[in-house]
């Protein structure tokens, strides 16, 4: 994959945490068109940049914590 393939889905990952539309973890890696694996790095290079994401289970969705 390209950097700005990455860089396009990694914004596209922000934007689905922040309005809170992801589903759980199998959904959110069909809309991405990712493995499990890759999300999941996904998720720590988000929080190497200061993003808290969390999941929730009574919404099933993922989201910000203090978002920036």
């Amino acid at each position: 994959m390209k950097f700005i393939e990455k860089k396009e889905k990694f914004d596209f990952m922000l934007q689905l945490i922040k309005s809170e539309n992801t589903g759980t973890a199998d959904e959110f890696c069909r809309k991405l068109c990712v493995s499990e694996r890759t999300l999941f790095r996904m998720f720590a290079d988000a929080r190497e940049m200061g993003h808290q994401i969390s999941y929730c289970s009574q919404r099933k969705t993922y989201h910000l914590i203090n978002p920036k």
